[in-house]
Protein backbone atom coordinates (compact mmCIF):
# COMPACT_ATOMS: atom_id res chain seq x y z
CA UNK A 1 0.00 0.00 0.00
CA UNK A 2 3.14 2.25 -0.21
CA UNK A 3 4.67 4.45 2.37
CA UNK A 4 2.79 5.25 6.10
CA UNK A 5 5.02 8.50 6.32
CA UNK A 6 6.89 10.58 4.43
CA UNK A 7 10.33 12.49 5.47
CA UNK A 8 11.98 15.48 3.98
CA UNK A 9 15.14 16.45 4.71
CA UNK A 10 14.51 20.80 5.46
CA UNK A 11 18.44 21.93 6.50
CA UNK A 12 20.35 23.71 3.98
CA UNK A 13 23.72 23.81 3.14
CA UNK A 14 23.75 26.67 4.99
CA UNK A 15 21.47 27.00 8.54
CA UNK A 16 19.96 30.32 7.01
CA UNK A 17 18.39 28.56 4.32
CA UNK A 18 15.90 25.72 3.10
CA UNK A 19 16.51 23.59 0.47
CA UNK A 20 12.47 23.44 -0.03
CA UNK A 21 9.96 26.43 -0.34
CA UNK A 22 6.85 26.35 1.92
CA UNK A 23 4.56 25.81 -1.11
CA UNK A 24 7.12 22.89 -2.15
CA UNK A 25 6.74 21.16 0.98
CA UNK A 26 3.21 22.25 1.48
CA UNK A 27 1.94 20.32 -2.25
CA UNK A 28 3.62 17.19 -0.60
CA UNK A 29 1.95 17.32 2.82
CA UNK A 30 -1.35 17.45 0.48
CA UNK A 31 -0.63 14.84 -1.33
CA UNK A 32 0.70 12.73 0.81
CA UNK A 33 -2.46 13.61 3.29
CA UNK A 34 -4.70 12.70 0.22
CA UNK A 35 -3.25 9.29 0.10
CA UNK A 36 -3.54 8.67 4.08
CA UNK A 37 -0.45 9.15 4.54
CA UNK A 38 1.68 11.61 6.94
CA UNK A 39 5.13 13.85 6.35
CA UNK A 40 7.65 14.53 8.87
CA UNK A 41 10.75 16.40 8.20
CA UNK A 42 14.25 16.66 9.89
CA UNK A 43 14.84 20.29 11.44
CA UNK A 44 17.79 21.40 13.39
CA UNK A 45 17.63 24.74 12.33
CA UNK A 46 15.27 27.62 12.72
CA UNK A 47 14.34 28.37 9.19
CA UNK A 48 14.42 24.89 7.83
CA UNK A 49 11.42 24.35 10.77
CA UNK A 50 9.51 27.91 10.13
CA UNK A 51 8.86 26.26 6.62
CA UNK A 52 7.75 23.23 7.62
CA UNK A 53 5.46 24.34 10.20
CA UNK A 54 4.03 26.79 7.64
CA UNK A 55 3.82 23.94 5.29
CA UNK A 56 1.74 21.73 7.63
CA UNK A 57 4.02 18.31 8.04
CA UNK A 58 2.79 16.32 10.43
CA UNK A 59 5.65 16.45 12.88
CA UNK A 60 9.40 18.17 13.14
CA UNK A 61 12.30 16.12 13.85
CA UNK A 62 15.19 17.46 16.20
CA UNK A 63 13.93 20.85 16.47
CA UNK A 64 16.27 22.32 18.21
CA UNK A 65 16.41 25.76 17.33
CA UNK A 66 12.35 26.78 17.44
CA UNK A 67 11.52 30.03 18.46
CA UNK A 68 7.99 30.76 20.72
CA UNK A 69 6.38 32.04 17.39
CA UNK A 70 7.07 28.36 16.08
CA UNK A 71 5.94 26.71 19.23
CA UNK A 72 2.71 28.55 19.14
CA UNK A 73 1.94 27.52 15.44
CA UNK A 74 2.81 23.82 16.33
CA UNK A 75 0.56 23.70 19.06
CA UNK A 76 -2.23 25.27 17.73
CA UNK A 77 -1.90 23.33 14.37
CA UNK A 78 -0.74 20.24 16.29
CA UNK A 79 2.55 19.72 14.74
CA UNK A 80 4.53 17.45 17.34
CA UNK A 81 7.71 17.89 18.14
CA UNK A 82 10.24 14.37 18.14
CA UNK A 83 12.79 14.90 20.32
CA UNK A 84 16.35 13.96 20.01
CA UNK A 85 17.76 15.74 22.97
CA UNK A 86 20.29 12.45 23.91
CA UNK A 87 22.11 12.60 21.00
CA UNK A 88 24.21 15.06 22.71
CA UNK A 89 24.94 12.45 25.20
CA UNK A 90 25.42 9.97 22.28
CA UNK A 91 28.16 12.45 20.86
CA UNK A 92 29.66 12.99 24.29
CA UNK A 93 30.42 9.46 24.19
CA UNK A 94 31.36 9.35 20.86
CA UNK A 95 33.95 11.72 21.17
CA UNK A 96 35.79 9.39 23.74
CA UNK A 97 36.40 6.83 20.15
CA UNK A 98 36.99 9.09 17.09
CA UNK A 99 39.47 12.05 16.04
CA UNK A 100 37.27 13.16 13.82
CA UNK A 101 37.51 17.10 15.10
CA UNK A 102 33.80 18.20 15.20
CA UNK A 103 33.33 16.33 18.06
CA UNK A 104 36.93 16.23 19.18
CA UNK A 105 38.24 19.81 19.20
CA UNK A 106 37.82 22.42 21.45
CA UNK A 107 35.83 24.34 18.72
CA UNK A 108 33.66 21.28 18.00
CA UNK A 109 33.15 20.88 21.45
CA UNK A 110 31.81 24.44 22.07
CA UNK A 111 29.67 24.15 19.39
CA UNK A 112 27.66 21.37 20.40
CA UNK A 113 27.54 22.86 24.20
CA UNK A 114 26.03 25.36 22.66
CA UNK A 115 23.70 23.41 20.47
CA UNK A 116 22.76 21.38 23.26
CA UNK A 117 21.35 24.31 25.61
CA UNK A 118 19.76 25.70 22.53
CA UNK A 119 18.24 22.13 21.50
CA UNK A 120 17.14 22.30 25.50
CA UNK A 121 15.33 25.44 25.64
CA UNK A 122 13.22 24.53 22.40
CA UNK A 123 11.54 21.86 24.15
CA UNK A 124 11.46 23.58 27.14
CA UNK A 125 9.52 26.41 24.92
CA UNK A 126 7.23 23.70 23.18
CA UNK A 127 6.60 22.24 26.72
CA UNK A 128 5.13 25.57 27.75
CA UNK A 129 3.27 26.44 24.62
CA UNK A 130 1.91 22.77 24.91
CA UNK A 131 3.35 21.18 21.61
CA UNK A 132 2.80 17.32 22.06
CA UNK A 133 6.55 16.06 22.00
CA UNK A 134 7.32 12.13 20.91
CA UNK A 135 10.41 10.71 21.25
CA UNK A 136 12.56 9.83 18.54
CA UNK A 137 16.18 7.89 17.24
CA UNK A 138 18.98 9.13 15.22
CA UNK A 139 21.58 7.84 13.14
CA UNK A 140 25.20 9.07 12.23
CA UNK A 141 28.34 9.90 14.67
CA UNK A 142 27.15 9.05 17.78
CA UNK A 143 23.84 7.51 16.56
CA UNK A 144 20.84 7.80 19.13
CA UNK A 145 19.29 4.12 18.86
CA UNK A 146 16.06 2.31 20.99
CA UNK A 147 18.10 0.98 23.17
CA UNK A 148 18.63 4.91 24.14
CA UNK A 149 15.44 5.35 25.25
CA UNK A 150 15.81 6.00 28.88
CA UNK A 151 18.68 8.78 27.84
CA UNK A 152 15.86 10.47 25.84
CA UNK A 153 13.41 10.70 28.76
CA UNK A 154 15.97 11.90 31.28
CA UNK A 155 16.66 14.59 28.77
CA UNK A 156 13.12 15.92 28.48
CA UNK A 157 13.20 15.67 32.48
CA UNK A 158 16.09 18.01 32.56
CA UNK A 159 13.98 20.27 29.81
CA UNK A 160 11.16 20.80 32.29
CA UNK A 161 9.08 17.93 31.62
CA UNK A 162 7.96 16.26 34.90
CA UNK A 163 9.01 12.19 35.03
CA UNK A 164 5.94 11.01 33.87
CA UNK A 165 4.98 13.86 31.18
CA UNK A 166 8.49 12.38 29.84
CA UNK A 167 7.73 8.97 29.85
CA UNK A 168 4.16 9.45 28.03
CA UNK A 169 6.53 11.16 25.03
CA UNK A 170 8.06 7.90 25.15
CA UNK A 171 4.87 5.57 24.98
CA UNK A 172 1.65 7.05 24.15
CA UNK A 173 2.70 9.86 22.49
CA UNK A 174 4.67 7.98 19.78
CA UNK A 175 1.29 6.23 19.32
CA UNK A 176 -0.78 9.29 19.02
CA UNK A 177 1.74 10.85 16.42
CA UNK A 178 1.66 7.34 14.14
CA UNK A 179 -1.91 6.63 14.75
CA UNK A 180 -1.78 4.30 16.82
CA UNK A 181 -4.17 4.93 19.84
CA UNK A 182 -3.79 1.70 22.04
CA UNK A 183 -0.02 2.06 21.56
CA UNK A 184 1.72 2.50 25.15
CA UNK A 185 -1.06 2.54 26.93
CA UNK A 186 -1.89 -0.61 29.31
CA UNK A 187 -5.44 -1.05 28.78
CA UNK A 188 -8.00 -4.18 28.73
CA UNK A 189 -7.34 -5.17 25.06
CA UNK A 190 -4.73 -3.64 24.22
CA UNK A 191 -0.81 -4.38 23.37
CA UNK A 192 0.23 -6.50 25.78
CA UNK A 193 4.27 -5.78 24.89
CA UNK A 194 5.66 -4.24 28.34
CA UNK A 195 9.14 -4.29 30.20
CA UNK A 196 9.53 -3.99 34.14
CA UNK A 197 12.06 -2.27 36.12
CA UNK A 198 13.58 -1.66 39.44
CA UNK A 199 11.90 1.44 40.95
CA UNK A 200 9.43 3.54 39.84
CA UNK A 201 10.06 6.01 36.45
CA UNK A 202 6.92 8.07 37.22
CA UNK A 203 9.47 9.71 39.57
CA UNK A 204 12.69 8.37 39.12
CA UNK A 205 13.57 8.21 34.89
CA UNK A 206 16.75 6.73 36.10
CA UNK A 207 14.29 3.57 36.80
CA UNK A 208 14.14 2.64 32.94
CA UNK A 209 17.99 1.70 33.37
CA UNK A 210 17.13 -1.03 35.54
CA UNK A 211 15.10 -3.35 33.59
CA UNK A 212 14.41 -6.51 35.39
CA UNK A 213 12.10 -8.55 32.56
CA UNK A 214 10.59 -7.85 28.78
CA UNK A 215 7.53 -9.34 28.13
CA UNK A 216 6.42 -10.02 23.94
CA UNK A 217 2.96 -10.83 24.52
CA UNK A 218 1.36 -12.09 20.91
CA UNK A 219 -2.47 -12.31 20.48
CA UNK A 220 -3.36 -14.59 18.63
CA UNK A 221 -4.69 -14.58 14.82
CA UNK A 222 -7.91 -14.16 14.04
CA UNK A 223 -9.87 -15.76 11.01
CA UNK A 224 -8.30 -18.59 8.80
Amino acid sequence: DGADFLKLYLDGPKKEEAPWSTDDVRAIVELAHGRGAKVTAHSGFLVGAGVGIDAGVDSLEHGFELDSDAVATMARQGTFLVSTLAIFRSWASFAQTTTLPRFVSDEGKERIARRRERAIESVRLAHRAGVRIATGTDFGGGSLRANHLAWEVEALVEAGLQPWEALSSATVRGGELLGEPDAGRIVEGGPADFFLVHGDPLTDPSALWRVWRVAWLTAPRRGP
